[in-house]
C-alpha cells in the first residue's frame, strides 16, 4: 500500500496561532489556495480511496485535492485531538510540555491524552492496511493526528519530543507500507 497524508489547508486560527483541536474551523482563502496547489502536485497520482476527518477544514481540503477522483470516506479516527478547555487559546510552550508528554499523558482540562491519540490512529492504520493492500490511499487530517500516524508508522519512543516532527498546512507525506 502507498499512503499519502496531507494536513488540511490554513485556517484563520492557524494564522492566529490558536489551538484548534476538534473545533470545526473552516479553511480561509489561503487554505483553499494551498489545497489547489496540492491538487496540482498530485494530479498524476491515482488514489483508490481517501479517508478524511469529518471536520470541514479537512473535508474541504480533500474535496479540492481530489476533484471527485475517488470516494471520500469520513473517519472519526482522523479528527483532530480534542484540546478541551484550551481550544481557541494561543499556543504556549507550557501547554506543549504538559499535553505532549507521553509519560504525563495528561487529560487535564478535557484534553485527549496523547496515548489515546496514538492508540486510535494505530487502530485506524491497522484497519486501513488490511482493507487496502496494493492500493494508493490518501488521508487528509490534522497536525496532531498526522504526527501520531507518522510515529505509528516509523516507531515512537516515549522519550522523543512528539513535536519535533513538523507538519505544515497542506504538507504532503508519502509512505510505502
Amino acid at each position: 500500500m502507498i499512503l499519502y497524508m496531507i494536513r488540511h489547508g490554513e485556517t484563520d486560527w492557524n494564522q492566529e496561532k490558536k489551538i484548534q483541536g476538534d473545533t470545526d474551523i473552516p479553511l480561509n482563502k489561503n487554505g483553499e489556495i494551498q489545497a489547489k496547489e496540492v491538487a496540482k502536485k498530485l494530479e498524476t497520482i491515482f488514489f483508490d480511496v481517501c479517508y478524511t476527518s469529518p471536520l470541514q477544514r479537512a473535508k474541504k481540503t480533500a474535496e479540492i485535492v481530489l476533484h471527485q477522483q475517488c470516494p471520500i470516506i469520513l473517519k472519526q479516527e482522523l479528527i483532530e485531538r480534542d484540546f478541551g478547555k484550551i481550544e481557541g487559546t494561543p499556543i504556549t510552550k507550557e501547554q506543549s510540555q504538559k499535553y505532549w508528554n507521553y509519560d504525563l499523558n495528561s487529560g487535564d482540562d478535557g484534553v485527549e491524552p496523547i496515548q489515546h491519540l496514538l492508540n486510535r490512529t494505530r487502530n485506524l492504520l491497522i484497519d486501513t492496511i488490511e482493507k487496502n493492500r496494493n492500493k494508493t490511499v490518501l488521508f487528509v487530517t490534522h497536525g496532531s493526528t498526522l504526527r501520531a500516524l507518522h510515529y505509528n508508522l516509523i516507531g515512537y519512543s516515549k522519550n522523543e519530543d512528539f513535536m519535533k516532527f513538523q507538519v505544515g498546512n497542506c504538507q504532503i507525506f508519502k509512505y510505502t507500507i
